[in-house]
């Protein structure tokens, strides 16, 4: 982490138009899941009227921002993460230790856009029960996210093995 992460922990919007996209995107679906979460709570308690297609909406919401907020948090090296073991390693070792981990980080998204695309697949016909989406767009937005958090963690992983500077730490 540098010293301009570490003094703004907020990091500034994207100027490149996909990921401000994505970032939108993210934000939208945060946004829209609170406002579908009022109502939700507003008709129950304060009206004594059930909505249904509220708790479903919520959730496609909630799991939209998690997958895109994933690769959000990627881009940026948000992640929270324990370094004890890495702060006591040298930098060649961290750079490969981190290197491993990247690797073994992408095979698991691998295998979970395989699976998601199987989702898909399977789920494709089948309609949500209150709103009228088929229940594969939600496996859709998580094979993106995926995808997305992959393709990062496979630069990262690049990065760590061919742009590093004579001492082993990464450029």
């Amino acid at each position: 982490m540098s010293a301009d992460t570490a003094a703004d922990p907020v990091p500034r919007p994207s100027r490149n138009p996909f990921w401000f996209a994505v970032e939108a995107a993210m934000i939208l679906a945060f946004i829209s899941m609170l406002v579908v979460m009022f109502i939700q709570v507003v008709s129950r308690h304060a009206l004594a009227v059930g909505v249904p297609w509220t708790d479903e909406t919520s959730r496609f919401l909630y799991i939209a921002q998690i997958f895109l907020g994933l690769s959000i948090a990627q881009r940026y090296g948000q992640h929270i993460r324990i370094t004890v073991a890495l702060d006591l390693m040298g930098p060649r070792l961290r750079r490969i230790t981190e290197a491993f981990a990247d690797l073994l980080t992408a095979l698991i998204c691998i295998l979970l856009i395989v699976g998601a695309v199987e989702m898909m697949r399977k789920s494709g016909n089948a309609l949500a029960s209150t709103l009228p989406l088929p229940m594969s767009a939600i496996y859709g937005v998580q094979c993106i996210g995926i995808a997305l958090y992959a393709l990062l963690v496979l630069k990262d992983l690049r990065d760590k093995l061919f742009y590093h500077d004579e001492k082993g730490a990464a450029a």
